[in-house]
This record gives structure tokens, sequence and C-alpha cells, in this order.
């Protein structure tokens, strides 16, 4: 996908951290279980947490006029939440826990402050999130049906 890193992992966020660099930013986070039904998180609400999956399945819904709709579901090493992560805009969807659903939860002023007090480190970690992020909109215009490669 790129020449700066080598890949050192098949998970989204630290698949160019070595060892030492993935348990380090993986002690920043904490880990939170959500029952089935429950939402992690709600459409509209100002909130900048970065989530991975460990164990579970949640839902990517939309609320519009009362009526909830499943737009996609994620699953073990899925992450979410970058874009708030990102820009600290307002969540432009809500998810909730299609089962009990266990998720590794970074504060980005927390996860922000060790990374920039590493470069080496933060490169590593914005090539990841920029790959994510270009996978996402590859995969919502493949879904339009006008995907053409460049």
């Amino acid at each position: 996908m790129n020449d700066i890193f080598e890949p050192e992992s098949d998970h989204p966020l630290f698949r160019y951290f070595d060892s030492e660099e993935r348990n380090r930013i993986e002690s920043l986070a904490e880990e939170t279980e959500i029952p089935q039904g429950e939402f992690l998180i709600r459409q509209g609400e100002k909130d900048s947490t970065l989530f991975s999956v460990e164990s579970g399945l949640l839902e990517i819904v939309i609320e519009q006029g009362g009526t909830v709709n499943v737009l996609a579901t994620v699953g073990t090493g899925d992450v979410l939440g970058e874009v708030s992560f990102i820009d600290d805009s307002p969540r432009s969807v809500s998810v909730r826990a299609g089962e009990t659903t266990i998720v590794r939860a970074w504060n980005r002023d927390i996860l922000l402050t060790v990374l920039k007090s590493d470069p080496r480190l933060l490169s590593k970690f914005a090539v990841a999130l920029s790959g994510l992020l270009v996978e996402r909109l590859r995969d919502a215009v493949r879904r339009q049906g006008s995907f053409r490669p460049v």
C-alpha cells in the first residue's frame, strides 16, 4: 500500500507498529464491554474517542425520523470513530452492539499527547489512519456503483 513503512500487523491501526510500539499504544486504551442492543456512539454527539473492536459485533446505524437503519456491521479488528478522532466533529452515525461486544477506546487527547512526543510513532499512526480512510472511501464509492480505479 505504501513504501514508507513495512507492514508489521494486519490490524488497521497498528499495521506499521512493531510489538513494543503496539503495546505502548494499546496500554493507553480502556477496554469496555457493550451489552447487546446498547449504544456505543450516538449520532450528533460530540465525542472524539477512537475505537477498535476486540470481540463481538457492532451495527453502524443512522436514525432518521424515528427509524433506525443498519448501514453496516463491524467486528473483531475493525476500527471506528476515526473521523471524529481526526477533526473532533459530532458523530455522523450511531453504533450499537449487535451482540455483547468488547471495544478498546482511546481518548483523543491522551493518544495525541503520546503520539506528538514520538514523531516516528506519529508518522506510522498517520500513515495507517490515512490508509484506513482511503479504504473506507473506496468501499463507499464501490457501493454507489461508480468506482473507477485511477
